[in-house]
């Protein structure tokens, strides 16, 4: 058996669990094919169902706890902790015999039944706790000894002791279960009931969310009891503090957005932010330190400006030499001089260094016009090279924003070889292993590969694709490279996939009618002192498109 305990997170109650249950209550008879680990606290099981794989996710953050099939690309660990290792071992290859969910908890019980070691038929508990930073998977034998934990509490955490050896006792409440009473039933419970918080204290497994909504008319029995067991239309919804929510349906909330079961609802709720919890633990928050550089480069550049405006105005200094040696007094030392301008005819005051002659004050100035004139070049260099590196860091920007795990471990990479981070080392091993490309296969067999950062695009446009794959990159903006590995005429939906796919991965992604360009890799050129990111291309043809991720979906990845 597996259960789950989904702590108070957001709207993800009881109810909203019992919805899940129904969603995935077909995975009943299938059978856990693998087990992989995605960042420290979450879990892909892939259970083999009705002859076709299914993934569920299992995450134990304190931040993004949740349980729901997943059809998103989420990284898996090269070398999992012991803990992933040990589940493998205990659990993978076993069946999935029932799904309960206990009582109104927010704890869900998947029955396992598998062979061990000694080929003897067993079922095994395992015991997954979402309690924000106290969240846990345990496993234990048939009889709830805890044979090993994610997290070991030997201090007994809401009275119970998770360590190996002991008994596994499930959270206890005093409170009623809302699904043990029908509407008729209800009458006399909620003579005491007179506010959400009552309705909280009085029932097990309903959120702050369902709660307020039962009281937002005067039938509240009913709204009650319709709300649990009314059908599901999940949303994205604008909760009683005008905050950002969801729920299994939206009840009388106002709806942002809608989807088609609870696990696409969670999946585009907490993908990307729970993705940047992880990127950001792995990599030290590389986000922050590119941001840092922009400014940084930002800075320089109004600098620059300045300086340069300043050099373009250096005449006045040559001036001020030739109208200091038409003085009478050259050997005079003066804070200022009034001198005749014969270039304006009127009289000007320049002013002097009174340590210094008037003669060593106008070779000063000579010197000054110098070395702003020899200045304008460099600093229109400096130019151009901030210019570039804002460009730059402003391209990882963008990819860092949608970067799975090992995406941003490579920009990590790159700004080390780079010399941009000198706290760690590439090895040479690591330098050499090939990027690993998002690459689709469609019906015909015709590969498309996506490039998700530099060292990607790099690899893809400049090693290998061949001279005739046809190369596609959103019009003027950050993007992915995406070519078609075909070399030859390409039929107009194979343009349009890539071109969905070079919008989508771009950072016109929320935009609509993006431009995207296409052209022959042949035409593809590095441009000199630029970084590799940056090419430029020619025969180029346009095609204007509607970013569409359920399309993307559809598409068949080749492992």
């Amino acid at each position: 058996m597996i259960y789950f305990y989904l702590g108070d997170i957001m709207s993800f109650d009881g109810v909203f669990l019992s919805k899940i249950l129904d969603e995935i209550s077909f995975l009943k008879t299938g059978r856990i094919s693998k087990i992989l680990e995605s960042g420290d606290t979450d879990f892909i099981f892939t259970v083999r169902s009705q002859g076709k794989n299914h993934n569920l996710m299992l995450s134990f953050s304190s931040l993004y706890s949740r349980i729901h099939l997943t059809e998103r690309l989420y990284d898996s660990v090269k070398n999992p902790k012991s803990f992933t290792m040990f589940l493998r071992k205990h659990i993978e290859g076993y069946f999935i015999e029932d799904i309960k969910q206990y009582n109104s908890d927010r704890i869900m019980i998947f029955t396992l039944t598998g062979y061990n070691e000694m080929q003897d038929l067993n079922k095994k508990h395992l015991i997954c706790e979402i309690m924000g930073r106290y969240s846990n998977m345990i496993l234990t034998d048939e009889s709830y000894k805890i044979i090993e934990s994610l997290k070991h509490d030997g201090v007994g955490e809401y009275n119970r002791t998770i360590l190996p050896g002991a008994i596994y006792e499930f959270p206890t409440t005093n409170k009623l279960n809302p699904f043990d009473y029908q509407k008729d039933d209800l009458k006399n419970i909620f003579k005491n009931i007179n506010n959400p918080k009552d309705l909280l204290n009085t029932f097990n497994g309903i959120s702050n969310t369902f709660s307020i909504d039962v009281f937002k008319n005067d039938d509240i029995i009913n709204n009650f009891y319709n709300n649990i067991h009314t059908d599901i239309k999940p949303s994205i919804i604008i909760d009683s503090n005008n905050k950002k929510d969801f729920y299994y349906n939206p009840l009388s909330y106002e709806v942002v957005k809608s989807y088609d079961s609870i696990s696409l609802l969670l999946d585009d709720y907490y993908f990307k932010e729970d993705l940047k919890s992880k990127v950001k633990a792995k990599t030290g928050d590389l986000l922050s330190f590119v941001n840092k550089q922009i400014t940084k480069y930002e800075k320089k550049l109004i600098k620059l400006d300045m300086e340069l405006a300043d050099a373009n105005d250096s005449d006045k200094y040559r001036i001020y030499g030739e109208l200091l040696l038409s003085s009478s007094n050259l050997k005079d030392k003066l804070k200022e001089i009034e001198v005749f301008n014969y270039y304006t005819n009127e009289n000007i005051k320049i002013k002097l260094d009174n340590k210094y002659t008037v003669l060593d004050n106008s070779n000063k100035y000579f010197k000054k016009y110098q070395k702003a004139k020899s200045s304008i070049k460099y600093i229109n260099e400096q130019i151009e090279e901030s210019k570039n590196e804002i460009d730059y860091f402003n391209v990882l920007k963008y990819q860092l924003n949608d970067a799975s795990i090992n995406e941003a471990l490579e920009i990590q990479d790159e700004l080390i070889e780079n010399k941009y981070l000198f706290n760690k080392e590439i090895t040479n091993k690591k330098k050499n292993q090939k990027p690993k490309l998002l690459t689709f296969e469609l019906d015909n067999n015709i590969l498309i590969s996506v490039g998700k950062n530099n060292i990607q695009n790099e690899y893809l446009t400049h090693k290998l694709a061949n001279s005739n794959d046809m190369w596609f990159h959103v019009k003027d903006a950050p993007g992915s490279h995406v070519v078609v590995h075909n070399g030859g005429e390409l039929s107009e939906e194979e343009i349009r996939i890539a071109a969905n796919l070079a919008a989508y991965y771009s950072s016109f992604k929320e935009s609509s009618s993006v431009p995207v360009d296409y052209t022959r890799i042949r035409n593809i050129k590095k441009i000199p002192k630029r970084r590799a990111c940056f090419v430029t291309y020619k025969h180029q043809s346009t095609i204007y498109i509607d970013p569409d991720y359920d399309t993307i979906l559809k598409l068949k990845i080749k492992k």
